[in-house]
C-alpha cells in the first residue's frame, strides 16, 4: 500500500510517500504564505524521490487542522482533487494525532503527551494522550488554561511532554518540570503523517472525499471579522 501524505495545517508545507515498510521520500520547507505554490510542485518531486506514480498510490493522507485555516483548505483542496482524480479514498489526521503519533516511543515510556497547536487570537487546540490511551478530545483554549492542565497533571506525578507550535509560543506558561519536545515538532511531521495513514488504511479507517472536512475547532477568521463588522455596524444604527 502506498499513500501520499499532504502537510499544511501548520508554518510548514511537506509531502511525503510512505508505505508498510516506513516513509519513502519526504520534503518539507517554511512556507510562510506560499502553501500553494510549493506544495504541488513538492508533490511531483516527493513521487519522483519515491519512483511512484500518482497512479499507483492507494490514498491520499491529509492534516485537516486544527491550524492555519489558509494552510488547511489547501491541503485538504489539493487531497480531494488527487483523490477523486485518481479514485482513491483518504486518510483524513488531525494535527494533534499527528504529532502525538510522533511522540509514541515518550508514551510507551510512561509519559503523557500534550500536543498544542498555535490557532492565533490567543487561543490553543490541544488534547492529551496518556500512556496507553487514545488521544483525548481537541479542545479550543485560551494558552493560561492548557497550562493550568499541565500544572495539575504535573502535581499528580506525570510526566509530561509538551509538543506543537502552540507549546513552543507560550513555553513560560508551562511549568519547567514539564519537558518541551524540539522544533522538529513545531509543525506535525509529514513522516508521521504518512506511517499512522498506511496503519489506517490497512484498517480500512478512511473516508470518501466528499466527506472530508476541516478540523476549525472555531469559525474561520473571515467569519469572525464579518461578523464583528456588521454587528458593529448594526449597533451603529
Amino acid at each position: 500500500m502506498r499513500v501520499l501524505a499532504i502537510e499544511t495545517a501548520a508554518g510548514d508545507v511537506a509531502a511525503g510517500i510512505g508505505d508498510e515498510s516506513g516513509p519513502i521520500a519526504v520534503l518539507a520547507a517554511r512556507a510562510g504564505h506560499r502553501h500553494v505554490e510549493l506544495l504541488h510542485p513538492m508533490v511531483a518531486e516527493v513521487c519522483r524521490l519515491a519512483g511512484v506514480c500518482l497512479g499507483e498510490l492507494d490514498a491520499v493522507a491529509v492534516d485537516i487542522g486544527p491550524g492555519l485555516f489558509s494552510g488547511i483548505r489547501v491541503g485538504l483542496a489539493a487531497a480531494k482533487g488527487f483523490a477523486l482524480g485518481l479514485g482513491i479514498p483518504i486518510v483524513a489526521l488531525t494535527s494533534l494525532e499527528i504529532i502525538a503519533a510522533a511522540l509514541e516511543p515518550v508514551r510507551q515510556s510512561g509519559s503523557v503527551v500534550v500536543p498544542v497547536v498555535d490557532l492565533r487570537r490567543d487561543e490553543v487546540g490541544w488534547a492529551v494522550a496518556g500512556p496507553g490511551e487514545p488521544l483525548g478530545p481537541a479542545r479550543l483554549s485560551r494558552p493560561e488554561h492548557v497550562a493550568r492542565e499541565v500544572a495539575r497533571l504535573v502535581t499528580d506525578g506525570e510526566r509530561v511532554v509538551l509538543a506543537g507550535d502552540g507549546a513552543r509560543r507560550y513555553a513560560d506558561l508551562f511549568p519547567l518540570a514539564a519537558a518541551l519536545a524540539g522544533p522538529e515538532l513545531s509543525s506535525p511531521p509529514v513522516a508521521s503523517l504518512a506511517v499512522r495513514a498506511v496503519s489506517a488504511l490497512a484498517a480500512g479507517a478512511v473516508s470518501d472525499p466528499f466527506d472530508v472536512k476541516p478540523a476549525y475547532l472555531r469559525e474561520p477568521d473571515a467569519r469572525i471579522n464579518w461578523s464583528k463588522m456588521h454587528t458593529g455596524t448594526a449597533k451603529e444604527r
